[in-house]
């Protein structure tokens, strides 16, 4: 399933409940945005850490319409407050994760893959995920259908996660995000950026 921009005119209403959270690479979207309108048609977001934001987008069966303020309109019955709001009810009630124990020693999740790496920015999924561990946690989203973490006190784990992150490099995913690590902290639920793997032949592990 494929991500666009759209600048045709769309009733948001009608898809109401096919609205979803998304992250995306502010990098790549504006490339995919280069020949539009960017207060118009460039997806209504909020930048996180690095290069990473979260947008909102309308599950049309084959791709992901990314909302901008043109779909929304002069007159539109539904404000970016309420998007946002309708999208992570959304996506709480339409997809299911479960944390699992990964071949190479850290966590991944099983559950709808296009969606896998946008659980990081749904709260109520996030925490009934990662709560039962108890730790802060190291977090990977190397492509849009893949999240792993492990507890930021496991050195194993974190070499682990990366030599994961590097192998994954070479095999040519399509839905590839970058090789990030982000630290997660359990109590304050706050996020901050740890690392970026670079290419392969820049690692030291």
């Amino acid at each position: 399933m494929i991500s666009e921009p759209t600048a045709v005119a769309l009733d948001l209403n009608e898809y109401r409940n096919k609205i979803y959270p998304r992250v995306f690479l502010m990098d790549e979207m504006q490339v995919m945005c280069a020949e539009a309108d960017p207060a118009l048609d460039f997806p209504l977001h909020t930048e996180w850490l690095k290069d990473l934001a979260i947008g909102y987008v309308i599950d049309r069966g084959d791709k992901f319409t990314f909302i901008s303020k043109r779909h929304m309109g002069e007159e539109s019955a539904i404000t970016e407050a309420q998007i946002k709001q309708v999208a992570i009810a959304n996506f709480v009630r339409d997809f299911k994760f479960t944390p699992m124990q990964t071949i190479f020693g850290c966590y991944g999740l099983h559950g709808a893959s296009d969606h896998c790496a946008t659980v990081m920015f749904v709260e109520p999924v996030w925490q009934q995920l990662v709560g039962q561990l108890g730790k802060d946690l190291v977090v990977a989203v190397p492509a849009y259908d893949l999240l792993f973490f492990t507890p930021a006190d496991d050195e194993e784990g974190i070499t682990n996660l990366k030599f994961e992150l590097y192998k994954i490099q070479g095999m040519g995913l399509e839905k590839r995000i970058r090789d990030y690590l982000f630290l997660y902290k359990r109590e304050s639920k706050e996020w901050s950026f740890l690392e970026d793997l670079g290419e392969a032949d820049e690692w030291d592990d």
